[in-house]
C-alpha cells in the first residue's frame, strides 16, 4: 500500500552499492493492463516481456546489477512478474492498518491510480479488498513474498535490515544502516521523513484522532 513503508525500504536497499532505486515505474502496469493477450501467452510471449522490463530499466540503471521498482499498484501484478520475471524477489511492506490508511488520508498524491485515497470508507474498502489479493498470492506463490513489518524496523532497525538485505540475497554493507544519508532523489510523500535518522513518532499516529476515526477503522485488522 501506499505510505506502508515503500520508500523507507527502497532507501536502504538502494544504499547497497549494487542496488538502484529506481523508484515507482510504471512498466509493469503497461505489460500487464492488456490482460486478454496475457491470457493465451506462451512462454516465449512471458520471456519477451520479461526481456522488455528489464531493457527498458537498464536504460536508467546506471548498469547497476539490481534494481528496486517500488510502485505499490504492483502487488495486483504478483503473479504477473513470478511469470515474466521468475528471478526476481517481492518485499512486500506491512504496516499497522490504521496508521496505513490514516497516513493516506492526510497526503495529497498527484497519481490517478489514487482516487480512492481521499474517502476513508474507500480507503478501508481499498485495503481490505489488498489483503484478500495478499492471501491469493500466498496460496498460490508459497515463498515467493517476503514481508518487512514498518513497525519492526522502527523498533529493532539492525536485525530488521539485515534480515531485509538477506532476504534480497544481497551481501551485507554497512551503508544500508545509513540510508538516511543517501543523496537519490526521491519523488514520493517521504522524501523529508527517509533523509533523517528512524524515529517512532509515526507509530499508533492514528490514536491522537481516534474518537474520529474508530468508526471507519473498525472494519480493519489491528
Amino acid at each position: 500500500m501506499p505510505r506502508s513503508g515503500t520508500t523507507l525500504t527502497e532507501q536502504i536497499i538502494s544504499n547497497h552499492s549494487e542496488v538502484y532505486g529506481a523508484d515507482e515505474l510504471n512498466n509493469i502496469p503497461n505489460l500487464a493492463k492488456p490482460v486478454d493477450k496475457i491470457v493465451n501467452c506462451t512462454k516465449e510471449n512471458l520471456k519477451m516481456l520479461g526481456e522488455k522490463y528489464i531493457n527498458d530499466v537498464k536504460k536508467i540503471s546506471n548498469n547497476s546489477k539490481f534494481i528496486t521498482d517500488k510502485l505499490p499498484i504492483n502487488f495486483m501484478w504478483i503473479g504477473f512478474i513470478k511469470l515474466i520475471l521468475p528471478n526476481s524477489k517481492i518485499i512486500h511492506c506491512m504496516r499497522d492498518s490504521r496508521d496505513n490508511c490514516f497516513s493516506i488520508f492526510k497526503n495529497f498524491f498527484p497519481s490517478t491510480n489514487l482516487n480512492f485515497a481521499y474517502d476513508l470508507n474507500e480507503i478501508v474498502e481499498y485495503y481490505n479488498l489488498y489483503l484478500e489479493m495478499m492471501k491469493h498470492w500466498r496460496t498460490v506463490l508459497p515463498g515467493f513474498i517476503n514481508d518487512i513489518n514498518y513497525e519492526k524496523i522502527v523498533q529493532s532497525p539492525e536485525n530488521e535490515i539485515r534480515s531485509l538485505i538477506k532476504k534480497s540475497d544481497l551481501n551485507w554493507e554497512d551503508n544500508c544502516l545509513e540510508f538516511y544519508k543517501s543523496k537519490r532523489i526521491i519523488k514520493t510523500a517521504s522524501d523529508i521523513q527517509v533523509r533523517k535518522k528512524l524515529y517512532n513518532t509515526s507509530i499508533n499516529f492514528w490514536k491522537n484522532y481516534e474518537n474520529d476515526l474508530g468508526s471507519f477503522f473498525k472494519v480493519l485488522p489491528n
